[in-house]
């Protein structure tokens, strides 16, 4: 018999091209992957990898099993959940995931809902980003999670342009659109509009990053509008790219959700066929839903009603909560 924690071994060192990676992913040291991965190949009898300087491939036989790993982690993570839903203890216990910008807006208030109305309910919490929060739904760690995802970029990608999931196994349920804002200092020429054609980021440079920035390059490319994209800060956080802003070294875009945490000095305007964020509940496939995951699920649409996209956050730093419950 396989051991089936090897086969989960397998599954990432193939989803990240090495045994260092894989160890890193899974917090484990390299050599203890790799010895793992030898007892793997010990087991099964064939060379499950080509290894190389530039890390480890796998070999037919290796590509195969994983195939059969694939399945076999997936139908485990199935039984586990409806197991715990025959025997009612996923009804006591909820695991939920959003990310920073939903906590802050409605994840957290559905959270303080959903204890006041279950008070004996053990509920653990992670503010991640999607693709983590998805990778810990696929492997039975959260029963449902707040995520995002782009027209170009799915919520299973990490932001590397990795697959965080070896195959995504949930759905999800739509909560609303939440479209990007062009964020410029308030004493710029294009502060005075309310709405933005993407013609006059011509010439503009603009502050871009992971994930938008694929669908922003695509969006003006279909337009025919060039602007200055400037890639030389990354951050996943918002703050660091308003700082540049404020010293005026560019413009660049927020989602809507974040604009709660905007500087004063600087303000937020609609730009026309701007990149949006689609703001979902992801749940796994295939699993038996708890009434724990159905009653949070049913508090974030009621939550969430109303954060369409006719609702502008206009001003500096305006009242988010107010601004979305217009």
């Amino acid at each position: 018999m396989l051991d089936v924690r090897r086969l989960e071994m397998l599954l990432e060192v193939a989803r990240t091209g090495s045994f260092a990676a894989a160890a890193e992913s899974m917090s484990f040291t390299p050599s203890a992957v790799s010895q793992q991965m030898c007892a793997l190949e010990r087991a099964t009898k064939v060379a499950l990898f080509s290894r190389g300087a530039r890390g480890v491939t796998l070999t037919e036989a290796g590509r195969s099993l994983c195939i059969h790993a694939e399945a076999v982690t997936r139908r485990l993570a199935e039984a586990e959940a409806e197991l715990e839903a025959l025997g009612g203890l996923s009804d006591a216990r909820l695991r939920f995931g959003s990310f920073s910008s939903a906590t802050g807006a409605f994840a957290a208030e559905a959270y303080r809902i959903f204890r006041e109305r279950y008070p004996e309910a053990e509920v653990c919490f992670s503010d991640a980003e999607p693709y983590e929060n998805v990778a810990l739904l696929s492997e039975n760690k959260l029963d449902l999670a707040v995520v995002f995802e782009l027209d170009d970029w799915p919520s299973h990608m990490d932001y590397r342009g990795i697959n965080a999931c070896r195959e995504p196994q949930f759905e999800c349920v739509p909560l609303f659109d939440d479209p990007c804002m062009l964020v410029l200092p308030v004493d710029h020429p294009l502060a005075a509009q309310d709405t933005i054609a993407l013609a006059q980021l011509a010439g503009e440079r603009v502050l871009a990053a992971t994930p938008w920035e694929r669908s922003l390059r695509r969006i003006c490319a279909e337009a025919d509008v060039e602007p200055e994209f400037d890639l030389s800060c990354q951050s996943t956080g918002f703050e660091a790219l308003q700082a540049l802003v404020s010293i005026g070294h560019g413009l660049t875009f927020m989602p809507r959700l974040s604009l709660g945490w905007l500087r004063e000095d600087l303000v937020a305007r609609p730009v026309e066929r701007a990149p949006v964020r689609h703001v979902k509940t992801a749940v796994r496939a295939a699993a038996n839903r708890s009434s724990a995951s159905q009653a949070m699920l049913e508090i974030l649409t009621r939550v969430t009603e109303g954060l369409g996209l006719s609702d502008v956050v206009e001003g500096q730093g305006a009242d988010l909560k107010t601004a979305l419950a217009s």
